[in-house]
């Protein structure tokens, strides 16, 4: 029994078919690794044949069978699932955004609504998600280990996915809001009240939102920002989601606990004096009754919208204009849970901003540090200002010189070929105007890209690098036989 790869060294001395002349041919979605065995294979294929009487087109017809999937999976990183994260992530943002105003102000939708067609699109493409789950490779974590492996197994595959996500996700998909379209005359469903609270069952589909951390795992590896900048940038989305959905929360308060002040058909109801009686009083029935005369309308649903936002802001934030305040028990209740839970929001984003701040680029710290210690040394000295300012000058034009170095210490820790790649496309300019390196191999390449050395020189400075090496000029203008050496130019050609 061997495994493929043995097989394949094998087959290094004769003529190789042409899927084995690329490495990475069993990378590739048609190929799978896996153990082989031969002499099986060679009997099911080529009766009465043994495998090492097979010519190199029989093993490689053989083998590529041989290495095709034996199931329809999909591969995680695969370009397909780049293009469909990108359409969830897509569809999540609209549930989380769109859905907890729709449910909360607006009122029932008709099929030929905008907002209803846009609802079954996300429906069905949340749906077409479930199933392709059941036929995606996912990582996961070795147990006892460090690392995470990829499942092959259909089996396991579809198993993992019922115990984890399939409860939410079928959660999401419920059609509620066409189950009320359904049943919307009967007598039931006719209290105005009675629906808003029965609707509240359609916002069960934020419960999607919870996967978007399984797309941020997807993409992580694609995101140029750094870890500052991508912690800011996660509490300052939630930051804008608390607002928005704790406003949609208090207008859903003062909607359910006062009177209605819009009929069926849209249109406002006026009260006058103490018609309206106390166990219908709300935060929403004062203000715009009560409070204030302007032309906001309590029908309209974006009126009331930006009033619940404005009150969320202020709660979060703890501005508190007083403009819209808690008039029952309940409102009060739901108020001091609000403030709980924006403070702790707040407290946190202030938290990672300072975090953010603090935690710089290293070049730049290492920067500072060292003008900060230059400038201590040459307090004591008699040097004239212009000499402090060369010091200075040098240091600061330094920071380029050292990011680089920093960039071939990271380097050191890839494996030597990824570490090759990373320095050849680095080098990738300068390679190109050398005439024996233009067509050298990339294994040549890589291995000068690795051993160049890196010097810095002061503004008219004379270079002290001897005749025996090559040289590239990567800042500044050098002058050198004759010539100006502009970024990127080389010279010693001849070393």
């Amino acid at each position: 029994r061997m495994r493929a790869n043995s097989t394949l060294s094998s087959l290094s001395g004769g003529r190789r078919a042409p899927w084995l002349r690329c490495p990475r041919c069993l990378q590739a979605p048609g190929f799978e690794p896996k153990d082989i065995d031969l002499a099986a294979w060679t009997h099911h294929r080529f009766p009465g044949r043994r495998w090492e009487e097979l010519d190199i087109h029989e093993q490689a017809k053989l083998l590529s069978r041989a290495l095709r999937p034996e199931h329809f999976l999909i591969e995680p990183h695969s370009s397909f699932m780049r293009f469909w994260d990108m359409l969830i992530a897509l569809c999540l943002v609209y549930v989380g955004t769109v859905t907890p105003y729709e449910v909360v102000f607006v009122g029932p939708l008709e099929p030929t609504d905008l907002l209803f067609i846009a609802n079954r699109f996300v429906d069905i493409v949340f749906l077409q998600d479930i199933i392709l789950q059941f036929f995606l490779k996912v990582y996961v974590a070795n147990e006892g280990r460090k690392g995470r492996r990829l499942i092959k197994d259909p089996s396991e595959i579809r198993w993992r996915y019922v115990k984890s996500w399939l409860p939410i996700d079928l959660l999401g998909v419920m059609q509620f809001d066409v189950l009320f379209l359904v049943y919307e005359d009967s007598a039931a469903l006719t209290e105005i009240k009675f629906l808003r609270m029965a609707r509240l069952m359609r916002l069960a589909k934020l419960v999607r939102v919870l996967r978007g951390s399984r797309l941020l795992a997807n993409w992580q590896d694609y995101m140029s920002f750094s870890y500052a900048q991508k912690r800011l940038m996660k509490f300052i989305c939630g930051l804008l989601v608390c607002f928005h959905w704790m406003g949609c929360f208090w207008g859903f308060v003062g909607y359910a606990l006062g009177a209605e002040l819009c009929d069926a058909r849209g249109g406002r109801v006026y009260f006058y004096g103490d018609e309206i009686p106390l166990s219908q009083v709300s935060w929403m029935t004062f203000l715009y009754t009560e409070a204030k005369n302007s032309p906001d309308d309590p029908c309209k649903p974006w009126h009331v919208y930006t009033a619940s936002l404005h009150w969320a802001v202020m709660t979060v934030t703890s501005i508190g204009y007083g403009d819209i305040v808690p008039m029952r028990n309940e409102e009060y209740w739901a108020c001091v849970v609000c403030m709980i839970f924006g403070g702790v929001v707040w407290a946190a984003i202030i938290g990672e901003t300072c975090a953010a701040i603090a935690i710089g680029d290293p070049v730049q710290e290492q920067f500072e540090a060292n003008t900060d210690l230059l400038n201590v040394m040459m307090v004591g000295c008699d040097l004239q200002a212009d000499t402090k300012a060369t010091f200075r000058e040098y240091l600061r034009e330094a920071r380029s010189f050292d990011t680089v170095s920093h960039f071939r210490q990271l380097a050191q820790q890839f494996c030597p070929l990824l570490r090759g790649k990373l320095l050849v496309q680095v080098n990738s300019q300068w390679t190109q105007k050398v005439p024996y390196l233009a067509r050298a191999s990339e294994r040549c390449i890589m291995h000068l890209a690795d051993e160049l050395e890196m010097r810095f020189f002061s503004r008219r400075e004379l270079l002290d690098i001897g005749s025996a090496c090559l040289c590239v000029a990567d800042r500044g203008t050098i002058a050198f036989g004759g010539q100006i050496i502009l970024p990127g130019g080389v010279f010693h050609l001849d070393f």
